[in-house]
């Protein structure tokens, strides 16, 4: 991810197994410019940490020829219940760092990485179980709300949190609504290229609460890519692309369309797929109902129904919501709430984001007819 320029970088979060450990201990080394971690890679193992305190080890190292490489590494990990872990770590190009730090070795764990391309590595604790690479947290480890700091109600995050309905070429006797809503492949991964270009940073709507209540920095020029509906192609094209420029995005499902094997729509096995592979698997109801003017029972029901769901099959209980239709009233925001929803997305247009107005938080629309100067407008904030 990122301009393809002389120089290479390798991040990764490397999790180490803990009793009771689910905090997101993140420790990024003061000597490595925070544009140098632009580029990010993910590899994968979500389902060997279910808990773990992270640490980042960063790698860096002058230009080579090649420009993606991909080293595997045999890690043997000790009273574990799984023998043997390989961590797939990828070394993509990214700015040069001048003067190239070098880092004391901390362990001999990633020794062969280090023989094979000859940097130096630093990395604590011991690391004895499976790599999720990413130095950016795209979702937290713990189910707990941040608590809200002295400041928070004061902050405002300008992140563009754009909204995508079908990846996919619409078919031949489209209506206007299907074509408005249908991105193709090739304009998104378009679309992927430019905020690659531009430097922009895909993360999620926990960062953004994050950032809201606790200061936590976000990196410059952020994103979020919501995905609404959880039509097939959200897996086979959206995921895909996200997946070959490294990038996160969020996806709002509708868990009885899901559970119906419609082939229109994602499985659980996709589900699983793409939130073991980093992306933020939220509500979108069971059904799709005009929320507004709902019995309790039934906004329960709706809403209640898909966190156990998607809590069950992913191991991740979701905390964001997007209304059906963008419609809500605010019987539905008092049962959200009740329900520990941390934040719900609007269809109404908007960048500016504030934890007070975190259950109407607004976004902006990709239409299928958007050229890429107007999705550069889109995605402007300063």
């Amino acid at each position: 991810m990122g301009r393809i320029q002389t120089g290479l970088i390798v991040v990764l979060v490397v999790g180490v197994m803990g009793a009771g450990c689910a905090n997101n201990s993140f420790i990024q080394p003061t000597s490595v410019p925070t544009a140098a971690l632009r580029q990010v890679t993910r590899t994968a193992t979500p389902t060997m940490l279910p808990t773990a305190t992270r640490t980042v080890l960063v790698v860096t190292k002058p230009a080579m020829a090649t420009s993606t490489l991909t080293p595997t590494l045999n890690l043997a990990p000790s009273a574990t219940p799984w023998s043997t872990s390989t961590v797939i770590p990828t070394i993509t190009a990214g700015p040069i760092i001048t003067p190239a730090p070098t880092y004391t070795a901390g362990t001999n764990v990633l020794q062969a990485l280090s023989r094979t391309y000859g940097i130096s590595i630093a990395v604590t604790p011991e690391v004895n179980v499976a790599a999720q690479a990413s130095w950016f947290v795209s979702k937290p480890e713990s189910d707990q709300k941040p608590q809200a700091d002295t400041l928070a109600m004061t902050r405002k995050a300008v992140v563009p949190i754009l909204m995508y309905h079908y990846i996919s070429v619409p078919p031949k006797d489209a209506d206007r609504i299907r074509l408005d809503l249908s991105v193709t492949p090739d304009n998104f991964e378009k679309q992927l290229q430019y905020l690659t270009t531009y430097s922009y940073t895909t993360v999620s709507l926990y960062d953004v609460y994050n950032y809201l209540a606790t200061g936590t920095a976000l990196p410059p020029r952020p994103v979020v890519l919501t995905f609404d509906d959880g039509y097939r192609d959200a897996y086979v094209n959206a995921f895909a692309l996200l997946k070959k420029y490294h990038m996160t995005g969020t996806f709002f499902i509708i868990t009885d369309l899901v559970n119906s094997n419609n082939p229109s729509y994602l499985t659980w096995d996709m589900v699983k797929e793409m939130s073991a592979a980093g992306m933020s698997i939220e509500s979108h109801t069971m059904s799709h109902p005009d929320m507004r003017n709902r019995s309790f029972a039934f906004l329960v029901y709706q809403i209640l129904g898909p966190i156990e769901a998607i809590t069950a099959y992913t191991g991740h209980r979701p905390h964001f919501f997007c209304y059906p239709y963008g419609r809500y009233d605010n019987a539905v925001i008092r049962v959200l709430a009740s329900a520990d929803t941390w934040g719900a997305l609007t269809t109404q247009y908007g960048t500016v984001h504030t934890l007070a107005g975190a259950m109407v938080w607004p976004r902006v629309r990709v239409h299928g007819s958007t050229t890429l100067t107007e999705f550069g407008y889109l995605v402007k904030t300063s």
